[in-house]
Order: structure tokens, then C-alpha cells, then sequence
């Protein structure tokens, strides 16, 4: 499961994009998968390269990594959905664009983070042995 992981993401991704089409000539789409899945589809983009930095993990931090994804992307989804669909014209009010990005930005740092601190943690744990 480990190791399909990133072709999984990768496929899913790639099925977003099908029906995403057709894109006119800004990149706005007007597909099928625009309206629902629009915020979703970041999360996958974030997950390519963090499902490959997640190899490095042994099965258990892995499976507790896979759990934290689910949380956090199924709480900031149910918070974007909350927000307004625009700011209404003020900069510092948050619209649900921004509200995703905030949190897809927060979610790939706090799994860099984690990726590092275990990695460092299995370089220590290695030289001791």
C-alpha cells in the first residue's frame, strides 16, 4: 500500500483533470469536476510529491501519516465549504480560494516537518545500533 500510494494520488489527480476539460485560454475550466471538485484537486496536486517523501517513513509512521491526511483534509474541506464563495472585495476577509490554500499550505508544512523529524529520528536511531 506504501509504495502504490503515490500512483494512487497520481491517478486521481489525472482524473480530475479529465473532467476538468474543456479549459479555455485563462486555464478556467468548465468541466464537470469544476464546481465539486475544485478545492479537492489542490490536495492532490500537495499529495504527489508528500506521498513521495512518505517512503522514507517505516509502515506505522506511514499508516499515522495517511491518518493525519484524512483528518486534517477532511476538517479544512468541511471549514472551505463553510466560507463564502467570495471575499467581497476585502482583502483581509477570507473567501474559500484562500481558505484552502491556507490550509493546503499548513498541511504540506506540518508533513515536511514530520518527514524530517522521523527522518533525523531513524538516522539517530541507526547510528546507535
Amino acid at each position: 500500500m506504501k509504495k502504490k500510494l503515490p500512483l494512487y494520488v497520481l491517478v486521481v489527480f489525472v482524473l480530475y483533470i479529465l473532467l476538468s476539460l474543456p479549459c479555455h485560454g485563462n486555464l478556467v475550466c468548465t468541466g464537470l469536476a469544476t464546481t465539486y471538485l475544485e478545492y479537492p484537486g489542490l490536495w492532490f496536486l500537495i499529495l504527489i510529491p508528500l506521498s513521495l517523501f512518505a517512503l522514507i517513513l517505516n509502515d506505522q509512521k506511514h499508516k499515522f501519516w495517511l491518518k493525519f491526511t484524512g483528518i486534517f483534509f477532511a476538517i479544512s474541506m468541511v471549514i472551505v465549504f463553510l466560507m463564502p464563495e467570495t471575499a467581497g472585495g476585502l482583502m483581509l476577509n477570507p473567501d474559500r480560494e484562500s481558505t484552502n490554500w491556507f490550509f493546503a499550505g499548513l498541511y504540506a508544512f506540518v508533513s515536511i516537518v514530520y518527514f524530517i523529524i522521523q527522518f533525523i529520528k531513524s538516522k539517530k536511531q541507526s547510528t546507535l545500533v
